[in-house]
């Protein structure tokens, strides 16, 4: 949402700097400068809240958008001027904020109301314009903001979800919530120019999701799997698409948990995609979730050191791994290692929870 911000700040900007080159060479008006002055500086406070109290900037954005929209009307006499004040409603229509909706729809009417010196009739028609734009605007808002609410409800059941499988094992407790947390800080090293990090990062949080329909004799057993058992186990990713597209999650999310155990060298499964066809959400995942996977404890198994785990990781390169991404590791490695000290230390004292969540959910499935 701030990256949005800071897009429109640089577009209305932008959009001043063409029309006072308009306006000088052109067109000019009486008190250019002042006008260009005014103009310049309407998204100054907006840029200070954004880096003191950035919880506002939504708000501050919106009262300075009314602002320059007003200094415009005011300096420039043209009569299409006065629509810039619809584009206000629709800047919190985009923002999806109920209170700035209100904001600047009332604050352009009333800065409009005060500044307008125009004759009745045009007067009337405007204010009739607008009220009726704006009242439209908000039944689009309420779809909007109503959709939006139940998407995030949506997320949430199903990260909760993803969760509950993890508490039916100990030794994977936390896995989802660590393997996300290393896929961003992969993400901000690798500085993607195609990766959105909260699709990312839901990816991450649902990405064994599927394992809700792996039988618990094969999901919680003590030792290696069979050869069957491993095929079954193979099958999670396939399940958790379809479970993720039940929910209506974007393809990016579908395909990154899908193919997120693929292998850079085909050999992986469930497709056996090769290199960059297969899709970035899962290269970054597949290096995120097997450091946590080596460095976390089985019951058959001892987890390895972080070092270790990272100079695997590394051998891996080209063959398991993509090697941008593993160089990307590299670089992450001592961020990831903050994580992971920290999983260490906190993993013991969550078991005996995780124990009672798990028994509460088989004994909710023998009922």
């Amino acid at each position: 949402m701030i990256r949005n911000i800071k897009l429109a700040q640089l577009f209305i900007i932008g959009s001043a700097f063409v029309q006072a080159l308009h306006h000088f060479f052109i067109e000019p008006i009486e008190n250019f400068y002042p006008f260009l002055f005014l103009f310049l500086i309407g998204f100054l406070p907006a840029w200070v809240v954004n880096r003191v109290q950035e919880e506002y900037t939504k708000l501050a954005f919106v009262l300075c958008s009314v602002y320059i929209v007003s200094i415009s009307y005011y300096f420039i006499t043209y009569p299409i001027v006065q629509a810039a004040y619809f584009f206000l409603p629709v800047t919190a229509l985009l923002l999806n904020d109920k209170r700035l909706y209100y904001v600047s729809s009332v604050g352009g009417l009333a800065s409009y109301l005060f500044l307008s010196n125009e004759p009745l009739k045009h007067y009337l028609a405007f204010v009739s314009i607008y009220v009726t734009f704006g009242s439209l605007l908000f039944m689009a808002q309420r779809i909007v903001y109503q959709s939006v609410a139940e998407k995030e409800a949506i997320q949430q059941g199903v990260k909760a979800f993803s969760l509950a499988v993890e508490a039916k094992d100990v030794y994977t407790q936390g896995h989802s919530k660590r393997v996300a947390l290393y896929a961003m800080i992969l993400a901000k090293h690798g500085q993607f120019k195609n990766v959105q990090p909260e699709e990312l990062e839901l990816t991450a949080l649902i990405h064994d999701i599927g394992k809700i329909s792996t039988p618990d004799a094969v999901l919680l057993k003590n030792g290696r799997l069979t050869e069957a058992e491993y095929e079954i186990m193979k099958m999670h990713p396939v399940e958790g698409m379809k479970l993720a597209k039940s929910f209506g999650y974007s393809d990016r999310v579908l395909t990154g948990i899908l193919h997120h155990h693929e292998r850079y060298d085909g050999l992986g499964y469930p497709h056996r995609l090769k290199g960059k066809d297969i899709p970035i959400y899962s290269r970054i995942l597949a290096v995120a979730d097997s450091f946590d996977a080596m460095t976390s404890n089985r019951a058959y198994r001892q987890g390895m050191t972080p070092w270790e785990a990272k100079k695997e990781i590394e051998n891996q390169a080209g063959k398991m791994y993509d090697p941008f991404i593993v160089e990307v590791f590299i670089r992450a490695y001592y961020d990831m290692l903050l994580i992971c000290e920290d999983s260490s230390e906190n993993i013991l004292m969550s078991n005996s929870a995780h124990q009672e969540i798990a028994s509460g959910l088989n004994e909710g499935k023998n009922d």
